[in-house]
C-alpha cells in the first residue's frame, strides 16, 4: 500500500468502511493512517440496518472527515456527506432533509401526496400511485429508512423493506387485473376473484395473496402513523417545504 502511495502519488486517499464495522473501525482507520495518510472516509452499506456509527471512532482515529456515504448499488447512491442527515439515522431520527431532496430530485412533489396515505385509510388504488411515485425514488426500502419512524414509535414491518422492482412490476400487473371496486375495496377480493385475477395478470394466485398481505400491513402501519399526531403533523409539515 505504501509503495502504490509514493508511485501515484494521490491528492486524496480515501479509506472506505463498512457501515456495520462498530468498534473496528478505529483500528482499521489508525492502520490505514499509519501507512499512507488518510484524507477522506467513505461510509458505504448505510441502505442496510447498520447506522455507521463505527465511522466516528475511524474521525477520531485519523482526524480525517467523512466525505461520502454509499446509500445503495448504483452509481447515484454515492452521496456527499451531510452531518445534519448522518447524525439524526445514527439517533434514529430518520433523514427528512434527504428525503427531501429525493423528491425533488425525482420532481414528484406534485404527484406524491404522503397525507392521502397518513389520514389511515387507504385503498389498493392509493398503493398503486404512491409505490409508481416512490420508485422512481430508488429501493424503497432506502426511501422508508429515511422516515423517523422510530420517534413515532412505529416499528416498519419487514414485508415493506423486503420489495423488490420484480415485485413492483408483479404488483403493478396484478392491480391492472383489478376492476375499480377491487382496487378502491379489497375486502371484496375472495377465493374466486384472486384465481381470476391470477389468471389475468400471468401471475401465481398466491402473488395476488401476497399483494393483498402487503396492502393490510401497509394500511396497518399507516393507522399506527396516526397515533402519533403531534409527530405526524410535523413529518407532513416537512415534506411540504
Amino acid at each position: 500500500l505504501k509503495k502504490i502511495n509514493e508511485a501515484v502519488n494521490p491528492d486524496h486517499k480515501f479509506l472506505v468502511l463498512d457501515a456495520a464495522i462498530g468498534q473496528l473501525a478505529k483500528e482499521q482507520a489508525d492502520a490505514f493512517h499509519r501507512a499512507v495518510g488518510i484524507t477522506g472516509i467513505i461510509v458505504t452499506k448505510l441502505d442496510g440496518t447498520a447506522k455507521g456509527g463505527g465511522a466516528l471512532s475511524a474521525i477520531s482515529a485519523t482526524g480525517a472527515s467523512i466525505a461520502f456515504i454509499g446509500t445503495g448499488e448504483r452509481v447515484d447512491d454515492l452521496e456527499r456527506f451531510e452531518p445534519d442527515s448522518f447524525i439524526s439515522r445514527l439517533l434514529g431520527m430518520g433523514d427528512l432533509k434527504g428525503l427531501i431532496e429525493k423528491f425533488k430530485e425525482a420532481e414528484l412533489e406534485e404527484e406524491f401526496k404522503p397525507e392521502e396515505m397518513l389520514k389511515g385509510k387507504i385503498t389498493l388504488k392509493d398503493i398503486y400511485s404512491q409505490l409508481e411515485a416512490m420508485k422512481k425514488m430508488g429501493p424503497l426500502k432506502q426511501i422508508f429508512q429515511m422516515l423517523p419512524f422510530g420517534t413515532m414509535g412505529v416499528e416498519i414491518p419487514e414485508e415493506m423493506l423486503q420489495l423488490t422492482e420484480e415485485k413492483l412490476k408483479k404488483y403493478k400487473y396484478i392491480m391492472d387485473s383489478m376492476t375499480e371496486e377491487e382496487l378502491e375495496n379489497p375486502r371484496i377480493i375472495n377465493a374466486s376473484r384472486i384465481k381470476r385475477i391470477a389468471r389475468g395478470s400471468g401471475t401465481t394466485q398466491e402473488d395476488v395473496k401476497e399483494l393483498l398481505k402487503y396492502y393490510r400491513t401497509m394500511s396497518k402501519a399507516m393507522k399506527s402513523l396516526r397515533g402519533g399526531r403531534g409527530n405526524l403533523k410535523k413529518l407532513m409539515k416537512q415534506f411540504r417545504i
